[in-house]
């Protein structure tokens, strides 16, 4: 009986941390406001690429709601284990986990409409043929949206990251054109994208 108590207090302790954690990121990564300006709104299908544990997938979620999905992809096949874990304890049916590879985010054939890339981009391996490979994935219209750092806004390990001109001049060698740049975060920069008119 002891035992299951201790049990059952290591498990509240950690998921109360976890949720603080989150709500402490909330305040500067400021998702709704991502989400509005990426027009994300009920009943969409998006794609969320190095989806990682699933701090940005949950609110996608919540975000497209009963009659949406979100496609949650990454390499890492652990942490798409723990987003498929909360899903079973939290009741969530709308996420689907997607194990991809370096080059192909393995998303499904034209049902997205539109992929987010949060924190992520920095960290592909060959990321113009990644580009080439999530297209199908795309229905007409969608768009993608790179959420990443700016090393200029960063506090440290600013050599990890991209400039804003190398993420610019990577993508300019894909199909996408840029539609928009927001920069009002307090530590990342939005790059909307679209396929280029005749691809």
């Amino acid at each position: 009986m002891r035992k299951r108590i201790f049990v059952c207090l290591a498990l509240l302790l950690t998921t109360s941390a976890a949720t603080a954690q989150r709500s402490e990121r909330d305040s500067w990564q400021q998702p709704e406001r991502i989400m509005d300006s990426l027009g994300i709104g009920p009943g969409m299908i998006i794609g969320e690429a190095g989806a990682g544990s699933g701090y940005f997938t949950f609110h996608l979620s919540k975000r497209v709601g009963a009659k949406g999905k979100v496609y949650a992809n990454d390499i890492d096949k652990k942490a798409l284990q723990r987003i498929d874990d909360r899903c079973k304890e939290e009741g969530v049916r709308n996420i689907t986990t997607v194990v991809g590879k370096v080059d192909d985010p393995v998303f499904p054939k034209g049902e997205l409409d539109g992929v987010v890339i949060m924190v992520a981009f920095h960290d592909f391996e060959k990321p113009v043929e990644w580009m080439n490979n999530v297209i199908p994935g795309l229905k007409p219209g969608a768009f993608l949206a790179i959420i990443d750092p700016d090393p200029e806004k960063v506090p440290r390990d600013r050599d990890h990251f991209w400039s804003k001109e190398k993420i610019l001049a990577t993508m300019e060698k894909t199909d996408f054109a840029l539609v928009h740049l927001y920069t009002f975060l307090e530590r990342d920069n939005i790059y909307v994208y679209r396929v280029k008119k005749g691809r």
